[in-house]
């Protein structure tokens, strides 16, 4: 079941290189580099796992880390503009990294699963999935937002994130419970599964109108895309 979850990371990859290679949309090339760097995490835990080389616990720690930072470049570029709470995100990933940093070194001492900052990143995204849907769901000229491709990617971290919670916040304290592990693959491939599939719905979209309203002088990220429309 967790080597089926790890596989369908492909599936929004696929979706991505057949409808999307040479979309500006920027949001969408976030996901991308989000895609790319599960699979190459996906694969070096792999490749950890058969040396036995026991880091996992780090390798948890940086993923968050480039997890957080990524959704959090996401909704910069997702949020309308002109709204206090975009101003605020870019602060967000500074924030994160200072108390994931003191809960994995300091508390854990890493040693342990560190649930606090996978609980800490799954609320604030979660946080940030509700308002962005309640003001683009609540504009009127942003009826077609369910078939955007920004709808269907915040769709997917929410399902994902809402289900998977209590799950990282247990297991810190139920690592060493057999029956707690079989139960955290089998939630967590599913609802994998599930953001993967939502993430491939998502390449079939329209693009969203909030890239409209993206003001210029922002990051942009043409120059660290590999597939624009001056490679082809």
């Amino acid at each position: 079941m967790s080597y089926l979850g790890s596989i369908t990371t492909v599936l929004p990859l696929v979706f991505f290189l057949i409808f999307k290679r040479n979309d500006k949309e920027k949001t969408l090339r976030v996901i991308f580099y989000y895609i790319v760097y599960v699979i190459v995490n996906e694969l070096v835990s792999f490749i950890l796992h058969l040396y036995d080389i026991n880091i996992l616990n780090f390798l948890f720690f940086v993923f968050n880390i480039t997890e957080f930072t990524l959704f959090s470049i996401f909704f910069y570029y997702a949020l309308p503009t002109r709204r206090i709470v975009r101003s605020i995100v870019p602060a967000l990933p500074f924030l994160y990294i200072i108390a994931a940093a003191y809960s994995f070194f300091i508390v854990t001492k890493r040693n342990e699963f560190d649930s606090f900052s996978m609980g800490l990143e799954a609320i604030i995204i979660l946080i940030l999935c509700i308002y962005y849907l309640v003001v683009s769901i609540g504009k009127s000229y942003n009826l077609s937002i369910y078939s955007t491709t920004n709808f269907w990617i915040i769709i997917s971290f929410l399902i994902y994130l809402a289900g998977t919670f209590f799950l990282y916040i247990m297991a810190e304290n139920m690592q060493m419970d057999k029956h707690f592990r079989v139960l955290y693959i089998i939630i967590n491939a599913v609802f994998n599964i599930l953001k993967n599939v939502l993430l491939s719905i998502a390449m079939l979209m329209k693009p969203s109108s909030s890239e409209e309203r993206i003001r210029p002088g922002h990051v942009d990220l043409d120059n660290l895309f590999p597939f624009n429309e001056k490679n082809n």
